[in-house]
């Protein structure tokens, strides 16, 4: 056992802050597969943005190649495919040969003002491009339109709200309004009308669609129908996108969590039931994240686990100065970035509420403050952001293994 002196020590290195629960860690195995895709924004399509079997570096990683944005910083987190990966720049959306790191196509290159928000779905050999008000579903490999869908109001901020799913539709919102198409043809199904402005990623589940609105209206709507089965408003406002948390994540059912305008996080359960509720204590980030049975969460310069059971705080770390950068769970591994790429161990690492050890894997520095993080076939893609575009400074994409 180590002494007092050493646990606090290792908890200085760990970087890790105060932690609610027992000696131990909820730890889970490193995860072992490595052939696995980051098809569109949030991971999957209940947004979970985890990879739970998936494996990534745990120690500090090399870059394998960076390319120059043109650009300050990127609007919609990487997708990844097999062979390709799409950055959304703000001023154009580029897909990236996985291989060489050239330029296959872009959408818009002669583009000057930051115009685009998002990120493409990939479903078969499909790109499904948010095109400031027009959704248009492109081919794979050459970037040629297969057919486009006129939205009456821009696709805002990082409301990438579109899910391509195994039943051969693509749900888009835009504006006060919710779309279901045919993915093949681009023809409308259904048009549900929204109390507010929808933003954020689609979650999807079963035969429900949850849809948030910035103005605090979760929505879940039947997806064969487009009928809302029940809404809820959230008075502070909603704050990120609608995560799915299902059987597999709790002990007794599934709902969908969502952090709020206050700072909270509240766990809704199937029939719409507010079932927790957890104060943060701050403003949130779009994007959580649940994976090993615990809610990720980031508020300000604090990363917090959360049981998924109930809401319960498991543990927190300081994570440096605040930006737009969601976690992601990999294997056994949070990502988050910042300031600076940073990994924890899944469980807080071991102690016993504030004193903790082994919680943090590396951080690793980058040039510019990191943005958005994503993963693929054990690799990470981490775009940087420099925050104002002047001289030869730009934001990067960074592939890291």
């Amino acid at each position: 056992m180590p002494s007092r002196r050493e646990f606090l020590l290792g908890v200085g290195v760990a970087g890790t802050a105060t932690v609610a629960g027992c000696l131990g860690s909820r730890t889970d195995e490193p995860g072992t597969d490595d052939d696995y895709a980051w098809p569109t924004v949030g991971a999957d399509l209940r947004n979970s943005r985890t990879i739970a079997d998936g494996a990534a570096p745990r120690d500090e990683p090399d870059v394998e190649w960076r390319v120059d944005l043109e650009s300050a910083l990127a609007t919609g987190e990487p997708t990844v495919t097999d062979d390709t990966v799409f950055v959304n720049t703000g001023r154009d959306i580029v897909a990236f040969d996985r291989e060489t790191s050239e330029r296959r196509w872009s959408i818009d290159p002669e583009n000057e003002p930051y115009s685009y928000q998002g990120s493409p779905t990939v479903f078969d050999d499909t790109a499904y491009v948010p095109e400031r008000e027009v959704l248009t579903a492109r081919d794979l490999e050459t970037g040629e339109a297969d057919w486009t869908f006129e939205l009456e109001r821009i696709i805002s901020e990082s409301a990438l709200t579109v899910t391509d799913t195994d039943d051969g539709r693509v749900y888009v919102a835009g504006g006060n309004a919710v779309h279901a198409l045919d993915a093949k043809s681009g023809e409308e199904l259904w048009e549900q009308e929204l109390l507010g402005i929808a933003s954020y990623a689609i979650a999807k589940y079963a035969d429900w669609l949850f849809i948030a609105t910035k103005g605090g209206e979760l929505y879940r709507i039947n997806r064969w129908e487009g009928r809302v089965e029940w809404r809820r408003t959230i008075e502070a406002g909603i704050a990120s996108a609608p995560i799915v948390l299902t059987s597999s994540d709790r002990r007794l059912g599934h709902g969908v969590a969502i952090a709020d305008g206050d700072g909270s996080v509240i766990y809704f359960d199937s029939s719409g039931k507010r079932e927790w509720q957890t104060d943060l204590g701050g403003f949130g980030n779009d994007g959580l994240a649940i994976g090993h049975r615990t809610v990720l969460a980031r508020s300000g310069s604090t990363l917090y686990a959360l049981d998924a059971n109930d809401g319960d705080n498991l543990w927190r770390a300081d994570i440096g100065r605040s930006s737009r950068n969601p976690p992601i769970i990999v294997g056994d591994t949070v990502y988050v970035g910042g300031d600076r790429l940073r990994a924890f161990d899944v469980g807080g690492g071991y102690g016993i509420r504030s004193l903790r050890i082994g919680g943090q894997r590396f951080d690793r520095e980058a040039t510019g403050d990191v943005n958005y993080v994503t993963a693929a076939d054990g690799k990470l893609f981490v775009t940087t952001d420099v925050g104002r575009f002047e001289g030869d400074d730009t934001a990067a994409l960074l592939v890291l293994s």
